[in-house]
């Protein structure tokens, strides 16, 4: 599986994790999952920290791509089968209790979408908790006496 990979920078350290400003890629801002951040080319993320970066220092994050994949699954296609299932149930459930089909599908179909991001909405602190889905720090980078960029770790 291929990884993505981000630069950003420590601004804060909290608690043993650190807080980084990422600038997005033209790769990651064409997603736009997660317009977080002054501006709508910044996100902020607090990951754990170790490497035991320090504020100021410019670091590598990496993330893999089936993590981005089942965040995809649990964003998207969680709530899109929700509606399918709310819009089938209306469907099936309307002419056995005399309510009109189309009507009951429609509210049924909205009904359980917003129950399922509700639980998405409801779950997040556990996701989050768990860094399943955050980005790994894999490298800091050290600037050289002349501006390039030297691996570190």
């Amino acid at each position: 599986m291929i990884n993505l990979n981000e630069y950003g920078e420590i601004v804060s350290l909290q608690n043993g994790e650190a807080v980084v400003m990422v600038h997005r890629s033209s790769a990651c801002e064409k997603c736009g999952a997660c317009q977080m951040g002054a501006h709508a080319d910044e996100m902020v993320l607090t990951i754990p920290n170790p490497l035991k970066g320090e504020v100021g220092d410019r670091v590598e994050l990496e993330l893999a791509s089936g993590q981005v994949l089942k965040a995809s699954v649990i964003s998207y296609l969680f709530p899109l089968c929700a509606l399918i299932l709310g819009v089938a149930a209306g469907f099936l459930l309307a002419p056995r209790y005399g309510f009109n089909p189309e009507l009951t599908g429609t509210l049924l179909g909205l009904l359980f979408t917003g129950i399922s991001f509700l639980v998405i909405w409801r779950l997040e602190p556990v996701f989050k908790k768990g860094h399943r889905f955050s980005p790994k720090m894999v490298n800091i980078i050290k600037e050289s006496r002349k501006g390039e960029q030297e691996d570190g770790k």
